[in-house]
């Protein structure tokens, strides 16, 4: 499966398959933002501001509860049909964060972490597959379904937060060692 993956990789962080999926993840980013009628800044409308349970860090049963009623019927169909799309998106930004990860760390010590931004689609699959099953069943909703889906969500964004701070920090250190060999080089 890691040949599997690295193979895929390569090819998906060469220029003209980095663009595209660029171009995906802007699309996707503008299809969130009100591409659709069920956008998330029409939910949050319809919710005084409430947002979708997927951008926050945490929430608790009480929360999700307070959210998903005031969405009400029409929000709460909105979230069903956004959610669709976020079927579709983890494969993308986690494509993209790996494939950019992959361009600094390949060949390293540190080939592994290209592996983040793929535990944490897993994380929003999850995720997602909580969040309906709460959705569908609600105001019925399952307190311990909410109480693993909270968690779930709290991982992803912890996973993607560590693979930027990896993408970064590989850069800086990839121009720095660039930098230094130019120099020395030079001498």
């Amino acid at each position: 499966m890691r040949k599997l993956i690295i193979s895929y990789l390569s090819k998906t962080s060469r220029i003209g398959w980095l663009l595209l999926i660029v171009m995906l993840q802007l699309l996707f980013m503008y299809a969130f933002r009100g591409l659709f009628p069920f956008s998330v800044e029409k939910i949050s409308a319809l919710s005084n501001g409430m947002g979708i349970p997927d951008t926050q860090m945490f929430y608790t049963w009480p929360q999700l509860q307070n959210m998903f009623q005031h969405y009400g019927p029409e929000g709460r169909e909105m979230y069903l049909r956004l959610q669709w799309i976020d079927m579709v998106y983890p494969l993308v930004y986690s494509t993209l964060l790996a494939s950019l990860l992959y361009l600094v760390y390949k060949k390293t010590r540190l080939e592994n972490m290209i592996f983040v931004p793929f535990v944490a689609a897993l994380f929003d699959y999850a995720e997602n597959i909580l969040l309906r099953i709460s959705i569908l069943s609600f105001p019925n909703m399952r307190e311990g379904i909410v109480r693993i889906a909270g968690p779930v969500t709290f991982f992803k964004w912890l996973l993607l937060f560590f693979a930027f701070f990896l993408l970064l920090f590989g850069f800086i250190w990839r121009m720095a060692h660039h930098w230094f060999n130019k120099k020395q080089a030079g001498r």
